[in-house]
C-alpha cells in the first residue's frame, strides 16, 4: 500500500512539473506574439493607409483578371518649362571678325592715320545732325553716312566718308549723301569699295581736311596747336599737329 502512495504522489508531482513547463511555455508565445504585434502596429502608424476604394479595385482586378486590369502610373515626362541645372544651348556665338572686310579695313586705316582728338562714328542716320523744312520726301532717319569724322572733345563735324557704289544698288542713297552735305558746306571723302585702300590715299584726302580744321589740344601739355608740313627728312611732304609752344614742348601729331 505504501509504495502505491509513492509512485501516485510520483505521478502527481510529474504532472504538476509538465503543467508548470507548458504554462511557462505559453507565456513566452504570447509575449513574442505581443512583441511581434507590437512592431506589426507601428508599422502600420508608419506607412500611409491604403485607399480603400483602390484596394477593393485590386481585390476586384485579382479575381477577375480577364475583365480587368489594373496599369500602374508611368512616371510623368519632365515638364518642358520646369529649369534643370542642365546648360541651356548655345543660342548666339562671336563671329572670328567684327564687320565685314571693307569696313573693318577702313576703320583700320581712320585709326592708323587720324590725329589725336579725332573720332570715327559708323553708320550715321543724316537724322543724327541734319534737319530740313519737310519740304523734301528725303527720310533722314534710313539714309546713313558710312563714317563721320568728329572732334572727340565736342562732336563737331569735320567731314563724312563714303564708298563708291560700283552698281545700282544704294545709288541713290549716296547721290542723297552727297547733296546734304554740299548743302552743309562740309566735305564728303569718297573711297573704292576695297580693301587694298592704303595709308597714303586716305592722307591725300584728309590732309586737305584736317589742315583746315580750327584747333587741336597738345597731348604733352594741353595747349593748342597748329598744322605744321615737313619740308625735308624721312616725313617731308606729311602734315603735322605741331605744339604752339614747340620747341619748348615737343608735342607732336601726325595730321
Amino acid at each position: 500500500m505504501k509504495g502505491f502512495l509513492i509512485f501516485v504522489g510520483i505521478l502527481v508531482g510529474i504532472g504538476l512539473l509538465l503543467g508548470y513547463m507548458r504554462k511557462r511555455e505559453q507565456e513566452k508565445f504570447m509575449d513574442a506574439d505581443m512583441v511581434d504585434f507590437h512592431h506589426f502596429r507601428e508599422k502600420q502608424k508608419n506607412e500611409e493607409e491604403p485607399d480603400p476604394l483602390m484596394a477593393r479595385a485590386e481585390a476586384y482586378a485579382a479575381l477577375n483578371p480577364d475583365v480587368v486590369q489594373l496599369k500602374r502610373p508611368e512616371t510623368p515626362e519632365p515638364d518642358a518649362l520646369v529649369f534643370t541645372d542642365a546648360p541651356d544651348p548655345t543660342l548666339f556665338e562671336l563671329k572670328p571678325h567684327a564687320f565685314d572686310e571693307v569696313t573693318r579695313n577702313m576703320l583700320t586705316l581712320f585709326h592708323r592715320v587720324l590725329p589725336h582728338g579725332v573720332t570715327v562714328l559708323l553708320d550715321v542716320p543724316l537724322s543724327e545732325f541734319v534737319r530740313n523744312d519737310g519740304s523734301t520726301q528725303t527720310n533722314l532717319n534710313t539714309t546713313k553716312v558710312a563714317y563721320l569724322l568728329v572732334e572727340t572733345a565736342d562732336l563737331t563735324i569735320l567731314c563724312g566718308a563714303q564708298h563708291r557704289d560700283a552698281g545700282a544698288t544704294g545709288r541713290q542713297s549716296i547721290d542723297t549723301v552727297k547733296q546734304v552735305f554740299g548743302d552743309l558746306n562740309l566735305p564728303l571723302l569718297e573711297f573704292p569699295v576695297s580693301n587694298d585702300i592704303s595709308e597714303h590715299e586716305v592722307h591725300d584726302k584728309l590732309d586737305p581736311v584736317l589742315i583746315g580744321k580750327s584747333s587741336q589740344s597738345c597731348p604733352v601739355c594741353g595747349e593748342a596747336m597748329s598744322i605744321r608740313k615737313a619740308v625735308k627728312g624721312k616725313n617731308a611732304g606729311n602734315i603735322f599737329w605741331v605744339c604752339s609752344d614747340f620747341p619748348g614742348c615737343k608735342g607732336v601729331v601726325r595730321a
